[in-house]
Order: C-alpha cells, then structure tokens, then sequence
C-alpha cells in the first residue's frame, strides 16, 4: 500500500526533522510530506526525499493536512502524525494491515505518553462531549468512535470522499472526521501496536483554550445536538469562564485566558464559516494572546 506522512509543522524544526527522517527510513512509508504552517524554509538537515510544502499561510491542521494529499494524490493511505510522536517500524506495518481490511477507512495506534494511555478507544462524555479514552483491548483491535488525528492512518478513497473540515483550523477537526467518516460507512479501528507521545508542543495550553470552546460548539451545532450546544454553551459561561478568571488573577496574566475562552464562546455560537478552508484571519486566538 502507497503511504503518505504527513507531519504539519509549526515551530522549532528540530522535531519536525527528527521524525520525518525516522518515516523516510521505514520500508512502508513511501513518501514523507511537510506542511510549514509557519512559513519556515527548508531545514538544511531535512532528508532529501521529503518534501517541504509552505502554503500561502496558516492553514491550521485540517486544511494543512488536505494541502500536502492534494500535492501526493497517487496515496493508497496517508498517515497523519505530529512532530511529537514517535512511532516505529512495527507499528506501522500493523496498522497498515488493519487498514487494508475491508471496510475499515481509519487506524490507529494506541498513543501513550509517560503517564501511562493517552488516547484509546475514544468517545465524547454523553452531556458536555468532552473528550474520553477508553482503555482499549492489549491484545486486539477495536472500533473506537473517533481516534485522535495525533497519529492517524487514513485510506485515500476515505479522504476524497469525507475531506477533513478545514475550518476548526485547531482541535476537534478529528472528532468531526472520524464521525463523518463511520456515518459514510467505514469502521474507525484502533490498534493494539502502540505509539509515544513526547509532549513536545511548540503552542502554549492557554492559546488552545479559544479553540477549545469554539470548535466543540461548532460541533455539537454541526451535528445538530440542540440540547448539547445549550449545556456545552452553559457551562463554559457558568464554569470554564470565572475559573479561566480566577486563574488568570490569581497567576498574575492579566486576563488572557478569560479573554480566549470569553470569545470562543461569543464565535462558538455566531455564524460558521462553510465546510473546508479556515477563516481568513486565523489564527484568531492571536488577536487575545500571542501566538508561539
């Protein structure tokens, strides 16, 4: 099978130049593709092979995804992974099996960090749909409801039927995917071969906290979840708010990160963007915080 890695990049270049160098030396990867969200030039160590794309600007993670698979367009499978994970030659071959199956268009490994699972065999709690991994089965795969797009093996004729949804730019843009993707017909599979997440992340947790809110109420009113849109749109005004407040004053910031949460619940709940390319003035948790 024809794969594809698909690393989008923001930041430092060292990670990103580490992992693309472990892909290119794994038999199965065919082809290692770069997408420089940050508009950096090619690093001078970058294996030769790999290509370095660098769209006309931040196209977020989707929308960087669907870049790089339009440039390889000959894929069988694309294999989408952060520069933080690190993933090796037998667990790639594994997944790939899994995904040739018939009728399953997602794979992927179980992720662990140094606390242990990070991401099973996920679902989204029932009220708040908040994100939740389920220890998975250690000795077989399973289906999951959604897997996270950290490290996520993908067939190609998926892709050009159920494109990922450009426009949540960062955060849930898996969620949506994999959902999409099960009610077109084919199984989200997680595999008992395992993958590690180094923690790496080059974008501070406070600046998701925008993201956050917005894109799980953009979501819920995708899916047309009424009652869930109201609960998730109650609790962070009652909840995540004040507590962002609090913790701002107290940690002496200011009020940065009310500020994000404050406005991602102001544009959770305006109009939408339509189904592919992000807003034209993304990254916009940069108008509330900076953006490193």
């Amino acid at each position: 099978m024809k794969t594809v890695a698909v690393i989008v990049h923001w930041g430092p270049s060292a990670p990103t130049v580490d992992v693309a160098e472990r892909l290119e030396a794994c038999p199965s990867i065919s082809q290692v593709a770069v997408v420089a969200n940050d508009g950096s030039g090619r690093p001078p160590n970058l294996p030769a092979p790999c290509a370095w794309l660098v769209p006309p600007r931040n196209l977020g993670f989707g929308a960087g995804f669907a870049l790089a698979c339009r440039d390889h367009p000959a894929a069988e499978a694309y294999l989408l992974v952060n520069n933080d994970i690190r993933i090796d030659e037998t667990t790639i071959d594994g997944c790939l099996r899994l995904l040739a199956g018939t009728n399953i268009g997602i794979v992927a490994p179980t992720l662990v960090n140094g606390d242990g699972l990070q991401s099973g065999a996920a679902r989204l709690s029932p009220v708040l749909v908040a994100p939740r991994a389920r220890r998975p089965p250690q000795d077989r795969p399973c289906e999951a409801d959604w897997v996270t797009g950290a490290v996520m093996f993908i067939k190609a004729d998926v892709l050009r039927r159920v494109p990922f949804d450009g426009r949540y730019f960062l955060g849930f843009e898996d969620v949506d995917f994999c959902y999409r993707v099960r009610e077109a017909g084919w199984s989200v599979v997680l595999s008992p071969h395992r993958a590690w997440h180094t923690g790496s992340a080059t974008i501070t947790r406070s600046s998701y906290a925008y993201y956050v809110v917005r894109n799980r109420l953009w979501f819920t009113r995708l899916r047309g979840w009424r009652m869930r849109t109201a609960l998730v749109a109650a609790s962070a005004a009652a909840l995540v708010l004040p507590r962002s407040l609090a913790l701002d004053l107290l940690r002496g910031r200011g009020l940065a990160t009310g500020a994000l949460v404050y406005h991602g619940l102001l544009d959770g709940l305006g109009s939408m963007p339509p189904l592919g390319e992000p807003l034209a003035d993304e990254p916009r948790a940069a108008r509330w915080t900076s953006w490193s």
